[in-house]
Formats: structure tokens, sequence, C-alpha cells
């Protein structure tokens, strides 16, 4: 079968009417701001994949045609991805994003933290005026999930103890429960029933696990001009991603790195070392094929809906998170 999307996740032409609307509302938002914020956010919002409006209006077309509650749930949904990528680069200490410096890195960590906050605000803004109160839910639920998960993630780092189970409910909360609530906002701006709600949102779940994985891969193996950021900043910060867990259960390597992992402020040298090592332990394989398994279930779950393009081009859209090189 021909793929009905475009590989680099950037171009749905099915939806591109949409995603011009929506991209539109994003930019009259900003404006909206004054000029301070405006000059701060403008860049910043430039480019991204835009998958979360994406997986909004995908869903919602699965059980009905487009109206405005989906193009607002995807702005408003948007709005707060963007706003947790602020927040996450200030907790990272992040210079670069997409190819540009960072608005920490340019402002400094203050308005970094304001900037995020007020974009928090509008998406909160565009969710009260057009009514979207369940879709409210679903997406402060998300958010509470985020922040939890951060919570955690920072506890336990460096944690050599993290095993799979407890990397799957960290990246639950910090990733996938943002997805799932796009997908659920999208099928209840859909008017799907309650029962075809939940399976959207576990699709979302499942997808967000997989886009997960591939990013932790992709920390270790992607080029920084593609990626737009530097690669092994887990490494730098001490997260135990899933290709170091299964790294780690190599005994040989487990004791060779064992101490080293739990240092930060790593050598250069050092750092390359572990990824050449890692690189060829077939962590990385490893890696790949469990979000392989995420892509399979999300697509199972799929086929228990309703048939029609739009789910074609989510199940699409699940391979294609597999072939990502940013």
């Amino acid at each position: 079968m021909i793929s009905t999307v475009n590989p680099n996740l950037d171009d749905i032409p099915q939806i591109s009417k949409e995603m011009k609307l929506i991209e539109n509302e994003l930019m009259r938002v900003i404006e909206e701001g004054d000029e301070s914020i405006r000059g701060i956010l403008k860049d910043f919002f430039a480019g991204g994949k835009r998958l979360r409006p994406k997986l909004v209006l995908l869903s919602g077309l699965c059980f009905s045609p487009v109206n405005t509650k989906m193009i607002y749930s995807a702005v408003a949904a948007e709005l707060i991805h963007t706003a947790s990528l602020i927040h996450d680069d200030v907790i990272d200490r992040s210079d670069y994003r997409r190819n540009r410096p960072t608005i920490n890195y340019v402002y400094g960590n203050h308005t970094a933290v304001l900037a995020g906050d007020y974009i928090f605000a509008k998406a909160f803004e565009v969710l009260c005026r057009q009514n979207l109160n369940r879709c409210m839910g679903y997406l402060v639920e998300a958010i509470q999930e985020m922040c939890t998960g951060e919570i955690i993630q920072a506890r336990e780092s460096p944690d050599l103890t993290v095993d799979e189970d407890r990397y799957f409910r960290t990246i639950e909360k910090k990733t996938a429960s943002l997805i799932a609530a796009c997908c659920k906002s999208g099928a209840d701006c859909g008017k799907a029933d309650e029962v075809q709600i939940e399976k959207m949102g576990l699709f979302g779940l499942y997808l967000g696990y997989a886009f997960q994985i591939v990013d932790d891969i992709l920390d270790i193996t992607g080029d920084t001009s593609e990626m737009g950021k530097p690669v092994a900043h887990d490494l730098e910060e001490g997260k135990i991603t899933l290709p170091y867990i299964y790294f780690l259960r190599d005994r040989v390597w487990e004791a060779k790195y064992r101490y080293t992992l739990m240092e930060r402020n790593l050598a250069t040298d050092m750092k390359y070392q572990i990824i050449r090592d890692l690189k060829h332990s077939g962590a990385i394989t490893k890696a790949y094929a469990k979000a392989e398994e995420c892509v399979k279930k999300a697509k199972e779950i799929l086929n228990e809906l309703p048939d029609s393009i739009y789910k074609q081009i989510l199940a699409d859209l699940s391979e294609k998170v597999m072939l990502r090189k940013r």
C-alpha cells in the first residue's frame, strides 16, 4: 500500500487547509500579546512538526466532518505543547532547539518561565472561549501528568535501578499523556461515543510511547544539524532511558560504566566512548523493536474503529514515527 503521508510528518495533504487555519490562529494568539511577548514568542512558534494538532484533527475527522471545536482544540493542544517545551528547556538548561537559540538562552530563565506560563494561560483562554470543557479536562489531566513525570525523573536521575516498567510509567506521564489527550479531544469534538473516545486515547498512548522511545534513541544516534539540538543530552543529564536500560543489562557494560553513568558533567571523550559502546551493544536495536511493538498495538486499537481515510492516515503516521530523524 502506498503511504498517504510524508515521511517527515510535516505534510498531510488531506488536512492542509485545516492546518493553515490552525497556524493562522496560533499566530493570532501570539499577536494578541504585548509587543515584548510577541518578540519573544514569534520565532519560537516558527517551524515544528505540529504533530499534536494533527492528531486532534485526524482523530476528530475519523468520526465527523471538520468543525470549529476541532480547530480550537488543536490550537490549544499546540499551545500547551509549546509551553511545555519552553519549560523543558529551562529544566534541561538547553541552549538550542530546532537549530535556534532557546528563550532561556537568549532572555534568561526568569523570562522563559513566564513566557511558558503566558502560553499556558492563552491555551486555557482558547478552551474557555469555545466552551471546550471536556477537552480542557483531558488536557489539564495531561499537564498534571507531565509535571509529575518531570518531578519523578528529576528525583530519580541518575538512578541505574530504573527498569523498563518504571521507564514506561515515566514516559507515559511526560509524553504519551498529552498525545493521548490530543486524540481524545479530537474524538470528543467529532462526537465519538465514550468507548470510541477511550480507544482513541489508548491509540494515542501507544503512539506516545513509540514517539518517546524513538526520541530517546535519536538523542544517541541523531545528527545535531538535523535534530536542531545537541545529541547525548540525556547522558549529560543523568537520564537513564530505554537504550541505556538495555545497555546495562549486559553485565560487562554494567560493570564498566555503572559508576561513570552516575556522574554529572562527564568528560566529552568519556561521553563518546559510552555512546560508541552502546551503539555496538545491540541496545539500539532492542529499543527500536520495543517502539515497533508499541506502534503495532496502536494500529491494532485503530482497527477497532470505523474505517475512513483519516484512520488510515493515523495508521500511516504511526509507521512514520519510526522513521523520524528529528
